[in-house]
């Protein structure tokens, strides 16, 4: 199998607000920032180093804290201020900041792209700094002005694990932005769409997830509304809508998303088409 001999440039790049409990992280959907600039990170750690027996490296080991770095961003967005800075939005729409705003740790994830295979990566556990403001006067010619945060990335509170990566090709790339990829994640891989709904011959809604791991089915959601259970049959990772539920929902022709949320990895989204 290939490998890269090169990496350049960056792009989707996502943030993961994290919240823990007990000490232990749990991961929020990712968010997409665009706008990627550049991406800057220094290994944080020690050499430490014990003489003896005449021996200057009797014992010596590396210390993994981490990174430091920067990331720089065409422009940091709302979302990211109100999810993670802790900015708040007042009822007239304004974004406040306050001094007493408690700031969220957060996975990092991005994408390299490679001479061979694209990489994607996820920092666990990151804590940013609130972006510098700069602006300078428009001139005959319009300089657009990045932003850029400061960040470090420890590790994880509960496994220490620091990063992760998954090449092109991989169990896991495929899925990698939808959901925060864990050591030994299950990964739940979506079959084919269901047959288009016919309004006028109404068939029960069938569809299959395949998964690399242990998991079950926990809540299908239909165009965003979660489907009751009186409505829904599941087979193991098979899952039948009931017909009259859909009729129900008085969907106007077009295409709307299913999405299917597993107790373990990720969640997969069909679309179902509905017609006359």
């Amino acid at each position: 199998m290939m490998s890269n001999k090169v990496k350049y440039g960056l792009k989707n790049v996502y943030y993961a607000p994290i919240t823990l409990t007990n000490n232990i992280p749990s991961y929020g959907t990712p968010v997409h920032i665009p706008g990627a600039v550049n991406l800057t990170l220094s290994p944080v750690g020690e050499k430490v180093k014990f003489a003896a027996d005449d021996m200057e490296d009797y014992f010596a080991e590396n210390v993994n804290n981490g990174y430091d770095g920067t990331l720089e961003m065409a422009l940091i967005p709302d979302s990211f201020r109100t999810d993670i800075l802790g900015d708040t939005i007042d009822k007239n729409g304004a974004i406040i900041e306050n001094a007493n705003a408690t700031v969220k740790r957060f996975a990092l994830m991005f994408e390299f792209d490679g001479d061979a295979k694209k990489t994607r990566h996820v920092l666990y556990n990151v804590l940013a700094n609130r972006p510098n403001i700069e602006g300078t006067t428009r001139s005959s010619t319009k300089e657009p002005k990045s932003e850029t945060l400061e960040i470090e990335a420890r590790p994880a509170a509960d496994t220490s694990d620091v990063k992760a990566k998954v090449k092109q090709g991989d169990t896991g790339y495929d899925t990698f932005f939808t959901a925060v990829y864990l050591k030994d994640a299950v990964v739940n891989t979506a079959g084919a769409n269901p047959a288009d709904f016919s309004k006028q011959a109404a068939a029960d809604v069938e569809i299959t997830t395949t998964s690399n791991g242990t998991t079950a089915v926990k809540n299908v959601l239909v165009n965003g509304a979660p489907v009751p259970g009186v409505s829904l049959t599941i087979d193991a990772l098979k899952v039948t809508i009931d017909s009259d539920y859909i009729l129900g929902l008085n969907l106007a022709n077009g295409n709307y998303p299913i999405v299917v949320e597993f107790t373990k990895g990720n969640a997969v989204t069909y679309t179902l088409t509905v017609k006359d």
